[in-house]
């Protein structure tokens, strides 16, 4: 279909990205990264185990790999702002319900609806609009967008613990719920689901017919062609293996307090890797621009393997040996939001981008289900935090490998228009 080219001006791809961010930065940093801050006052609430409060965690993790199983093909059918509207509206709702919780089983069930939600949310919705709505700059702005959940963990994490501090932790979450509506709620309404229904050509799009400007056609491999393909399952692992050491980062402070050190600087330790996966996702966005998603990946991962061998043979050495392996560390973590997607986008292109990477995402979410605990047993089992980094280095080098393989293989395969 043909359709105009606005030319000059201020292309409305920057209304989706301010759009993305604020969706990162309250509903999903809201639900992940800023939602520690609460397990010990409301597990002592309720008279449960941190643990068997953080159960809960694990469940939304679990409803987000089911849901992804089809999320992909609603992006595909239906309209991104409805998807994106209904999703934020559901999480807001769900941060009220939860300030009105009595029990740790209500956390479960609240859990089980906030993990449908995010599967859309924090999976699927950069990747997606940044792929509709960018042909170039499509990293820094995947980057830039995916790092707002830092952002809004660093804001919004002291301002619950005031609270929870000052009137209970109702009122934390309450707060987050009015958040998440105030903010997330708008920004999803600025969404549009494709540029030509603004009667513009993606940012970037230099395609011309004649003296008629058009939209490029979205070429890749088909969906069905990719669920048959050998490839497809190579990369099922490869983000299976970067989102596995994502789980890396909550044994830190405890790998910290075993060299002696306090817990504060341990939790500092924690923060630093959080640093460097926030400013990993906007770098490393930016060099899969500039160069290749192949040396995005040598150097997010590879920057992880540095940051953890650091820790491993030089963590006695002193306090900020450990915060720089910390924040290094924190690349490799920035890889499963940032090159994981574009390596996925390389590999299969845009055609079926994504009903292929929601499938894709099943195994990040599906890792992240079982990697926090699974750690904490080879932590438990070996005895030794040097061998589990190890472990987790041994895994960082396996993934390369696995994604530069899915980058080859699918060379040879004819990218398609639809």
């Amino acid at each position: 279909m043909s359709v105009n080219q606005k030319s000059g001006g201020f292309h409305y791809a920057y209304v989706i990205v301010i759009a993305l961010c604020g969706i990162m930065g309250t509903a999903c940093a809201l639900t992940y990264n800023a939602a520690g801050v609460f397990y010990g006052p409301v597990s002592k609430a309720l008279g449960v185990g941190k643990g068997t409060f953080a159960i809960y965690m694990s469940i939304i993790c679990l409803a987000a790999a089911l849901t992804l199983t089809f999320a992909g093909k609603v992006y595909a059918k239906y309209n991104a702002r409805t998807i994106l509207t209904t999703g934020v509206t559901v999480i807001a709702l769900c941060f009220f319900a939860m300030s009105r919780a009595t029990t740790v089983y209500h956390f479960y069930v609240i859990g089980a609806f906030m993990g449908a939600c995010q599967a859309f949310l924090l999976y699927l919705a950069v990747p997606t609009m940044i792929n509709r709505w960018f042909k170039t700059r499509t990293g820094f702005f995947l980057g830039l967008c995916s790092a707002f959940t830092g952002v809004g963990a660093m804001i919004f994490n002291p301002i619950a613990g005031k609270l929870i501090t000052n009137s209970g932790w109702q009122s934390g979450y309450l707060t987050y719920a009015i958040v998440t509506a105030v903010i997330g709620i708008p920004c999803a309404l600025l969404i549009s689901n494709s540029p030509s229904d603004k009667g513009l050509k993606a940012f970037g799009d230099t395609g011309k017919v004649g003296t008629v400007t058009t939209a490029a056609p979205l070429t890749g491999i088909s969906y069905s062609l990719a669920l048959k393909s050998s490839f497809f399952y190579i990369a099922l692992l490869f983000a299976f293996g970067v989102a596995f050491v994502t789980n890396i980062n909550a044994y830190l402070p405890s790998y910290a307090t075993s060299l002696g050190l306090t817990l504060t600087i341990g939790a500092t330790v924690a923060s630093a890797s959080m640093f460097g996966n926030m400013g990993g996702k906007i770098l490393l966005g930016y060099l899969c621009d500039k160069t290749n998603v192949v040396v995005g990946m040598a150097v997010g991962l590879g920057s992880g393997i540095i940051g953890m061998a650091l820790m491993i043979f030089m963590g006695k050495s002193g306090v900020w040996v450990i915060m720089v392996g910390g924040f290094l560390y924190g690349f490799s973590y920035a890889c499963n939001n940032v090159v994981v997607p574009l390596t996925i986008r390389k590999a299969f292109g845009s055609r079926d981008y994504s009903q292929i990477f929601g499938n894709v995402s099943i195994a990040a979410a599906f890792s992240s289900t079982i990697g926090a605990s699974a750690w904490g047993f080879v932590i438990d089992g070996t005895g030794s935090y040097v061998t589990t980094l190890g472990i987790a280095c041994g895994i960082l080098v396996l993934a390369f490998l696995l994604g530069y393989a899915v980058v080859s293989l699918t060379k040879k395969v004819p990218h398609t228009v639809a």
